[in-house]
């Protein structure tokens, strides 16, 4: 008698397929870099117990300012809490082009403040 035949697998669970499916997720996510590992010793955070994540990953967020979907990637969540200093608390809410619109706007703001502070001492001095 031949046994070629194979035994058939058990059936799994709707909770033993998703966590399958989540870890299978989690493998491709890591070798395509869309979830990176979190040095936790470089991560900053105010909070007195602080919860840092255990992989960053890419992330969907829509800007306060036009509305617009943008991607906040795992590499770019790297770089900030860990390379620029960003509290861990803090995600993304402006996309790149309201970021650079913002930061132009504030640098207008510091100037023309400047400029009157400097027209009032020359106008008392």
């Amino acid at each position: 008698m031949s046994t070629n035949r194979q035994k058939p697998k058990p059936k799994l669970t709707k909770a033993q397929r998703q966590a399958e499916e989540g870890r299978i997720e989690h493998l491709v996510g890591l070798k395509r870099g869309t979830i990176i590992a979190v040095d936790k010793s470089k991560v900053f955070s105010r909070s007195v117990l602080p919860t840092i994540p255990d992989f960053y990953r890419d992330t969907w967020f829509t800007c306060i300012d036009c509305g617009e979907k943008e991607l906040w990637t795992a590499r770019q969540q790297q770089r900030w809490y860990e390379e620029q200093g960003g509290e861990i608390e803090a995600i993304a809410i402006r996309c790149r082009t309201c970021r650079r619109q913002e930061k132009s706007r504030q640098a207008t703001a510091r100037r023309v403040h400047l400029e009157g502070l400097a027209r009032k001492r020359k106008a008392t001095g």
